[in-house]
């Protein structure tokens, strides 16, 4: 697995890129190893490259992109996701790291973020109506496996790679439906390294599930999709919801059900019913703690706008923040 450290100081940073491991590298190298007990020797965590890149207020900042072996990725997924980025404790990682290089790291991005997981081939902007510059846009609904798919308008998709071509993607996925998942940003790369966790607990719930939805603005909702701030010369507010192909064997009448979201005497997305808008994928035994095989997130939805998301009109449901 990958693990990338956002906002680094310049002292950690390789001339042309190449790593040459000087002074900051070298203390930021040991600490990590030190604290996940990895022996330097073995090359078990290794600085990949160092990339510069801009905030939005066009000021310098660096990516460290570092490989972690097994058996060390699960003793580092498991301390990521128990804590929060914004609230490490001086005895974390993230912690002893902002301790050591004076605060200059900012967060941490777990996951394969590179090419090897994303397609920027279909990477798609929709635009909210026809004939906007650069943007995908279309009326009414595409058949996707007997379901309809209609234009997530107000969204960018990051695609994922999946399969090595069209063709594959085609053959094993062409004939399944299209349905979101809303998440928190912070975990988004948690799942693409083990897939959608199942539910225990929840409305309609008789055996571990996945819910999904075929409404993006109903899986948008913040009870599913988080809400957080970019800062920079002006403010956004960002979402994300993962675009999901769905096994058509499972999505049953008795899979399919009401929304639990309801806010009054108003129809949440007006391409489907509210009776139709919860769709619980049920894992193959119960003792599945993560559905892989018939649910494939191939898209990443980020919605960037600048007023918050419950004042956009299509989120008119949503009733009082």
């Amino acid at each position: 697995m990958t693990l990338s450290f956002w906002n680094i100081d310049k002292s950690l940073n390789s001339e042309n890129d190449s790593i040459r491991m000087p002074v900051g590298q070298k203390q930021f190298y040991s600490l990590v190893c030190d604290h996940f007990h990895i022996d330097q020797s073995t090359n078990k965590f290794q600085v990949i490259k160092v990339v510069q890149e801009n905030d939005d207020n066009n000021k310098a900042m660096y990516v460290v992109h570092t490989l972690v072996h097994p058996p060390h990725g699960e003793t580092v997924t498991k301390e990521l996701m128990s804590n929060r980025v914004d609230n490490y404790s001086s005895d974390t990682l993230i912690g002893k790291l902002k301790s050591k290089f004076q605060n200059s790291i900012r967060s941490i991005t777990l996951g394969h973020f590179g090419t090897e997981v994303m397609n920027p081939k279909w990477n798609r902007v929709y635009a909210s109506a026809s004939g906007k510059p650069g943007g995908t846009f279309w009326s009414g609904a595409i058949d996707r496996g007997g379901k309809p798919y209609y234009c997530p308008k107000g969204w960018k998709r990051y695609a994922l790679k999946v399969t090595d071509n069209e063709a594959e993607f085609d053959q094993r996925w062409s004939s399944w439906h299209i349905a979101y998942h809303g998440t928190k940003g912070t975990i988004a790369a948690a799942i693409l390294e083990s897939s959608l966790k199942v539910s225990t607990s929840g409305c309609y719930l008789k055996r571990p599930s996945v819910y999904v939805s075929p409404s993006i603005e109903y899986s948008a909702h913040p009870r599913y999709s988080s809400i957080w701030q970019k800062s920079g010369i002006t403010s956004k507010y960002c979402q994300l919801v993962f675009q999901c192909r769905v096994n058509p064997r499972l999505v049953t009448k008795d899979n399919v059900h009401k929304e639990t979201l309801y806010h009054g005497q108003k129809l949440i997305d007006a391409n489907f019913t509210n009776e139709e808008l919860e769709w619980l994928i049920p894992g193959s035994n119960s003792k599945d703690e993560y559905i892989t095989q018939d649910i494939v997130c191939y898209g990443i939805m980020i919605r960037v706008s600048d007023v918050h998301p419950s004042n956009l009109p299509s989120s008119h449901w949503w009733g009082p923040k």
